[in-house]
């Protein structure tokens, strides 16, 4: 599966996104049997994968590729009748309207029109930046006042919970995740607390944070935030330069991450003045699943 994805990746994006420990990270939260679909050729080769994750009560999330080889062929139309028959599925089961997002390269112009012959459109667009640190960055000093050191487990995982939820409340469809469900990252076999740093304000609080996962090619940065009490005083361009001082003394010296390109609070601004390039743009469409009316 991983392999079929690299491909995918290298022929849309110009280079694989994905290792296996993403893979087996997010299949540990899915359900297997009834939300994850493979096609196969007559060889029994993988061709085609979808995968779809009940983000919560109405919103359904989902992805998919087809090997370039293995295009034009209706795969991705069978991925997306699978896809729309349990989103279907999902919301007469819990009589709740069903949102189904899914993601693709904006590039890609067959996903494109596939995704819009459903009956899918355009709601959102996300930029991936990324850098690679030839040198050793300059040693960071966070703003005064303010301290950044390593997430440490059994300690700062409620705080820093109420911290991501404060920091992404007002970003576009952002849905608060339970505690034990967030919680359940730190609990993956590839978590490593230093690559989540905290900045905390002269009272010791966290004030803000980087949330990132090193993979076999590169550091990625899942979440950067600041609670708003602390914004527009450096602490996200300290957190980011802490980061890649880390990752340049691991030895890791990519790093890369992605942002919501509509997001109103500058982020491009702030991860392009961090030395940050644009690598690609993906979009999210969007299909609603009322209840048929009656």
């Amino acid at each position: 599966m991983c392999n079929l994805v690299a491909a995918c990746d290298t022929e849309d994006l110009g280079a694989p996104d994905i290792v296996l420990d993403d893979v087996l990270d997010m299949w540990s939260r899915f359900d297997l049997k009834n939300n994850v679909w493979v096609v196969e050729d007559t060889d029994s080769a993988l061709i085609g994968y979808a995968f779809l994750e009940e983000d919560s009560e109405e919103k359904l999330f989902s992805c998919g590729c087809v090997l370039p080889t293995a295009r034009c062929r209706g795969v991705g139309k069978a991925l997306v009748a699978a896809l729309e028959a349990r989103a279907a599925a999902l919301r007469n089961e819990s009589g709740v309207s069903k949102r189904l997002q899914s993601m693709i390269p904006t590039l890609c112009e067959d996903a494109v029109r596939l995704l819009e012959a459903h009956g899918f459109t355009s709601v959102r667009y996300f930029k991936r930046m990324g850098i690679r640190l030839d040198a050793e960055p300059a040693a960071t000093a966070p703003p005064e006042g303010f301290t950044i050191e390593p997430f440490a487990k059994d300690r700062d995982e409620q705080a820093v919970y109420e911290a991501y939820v404060e920091s992404f409340a007002d970003h576009w469809d952002f849905t608060v995740p339970s505690f034990e469900k967030w919680v359940e990252k730190t609990q993956l076999p590839t978590f490593d607390e230093r690559w989540w740093l905290i900045a905390r304000d002269p009272k010791g609080a966290v004030a803000g944070f980087a949330l990132g996962r090193m993979r076999e090619d590169l550091l990625f940065i899942e979440q950067v935030g600041v609670r708003r009490p602390f914004r527009g005083r450096g602490l996200a361009l300290a957190l980011l330069q802490c980061v890649f001082e880390t990752s340049y003394r691991a030895r890791q010296p990519l790093v890369s991450l992605g942002f919501d390109t509509a997001n109103p609070s500058g982020a491009y601004r702030l991860y392009e003045k961090a030395g940050m390039k644009p690598d690609y743009e993906i979009s999210i469409y969007e299909k609603p699943f009322p209840f048929p009316a009656e």
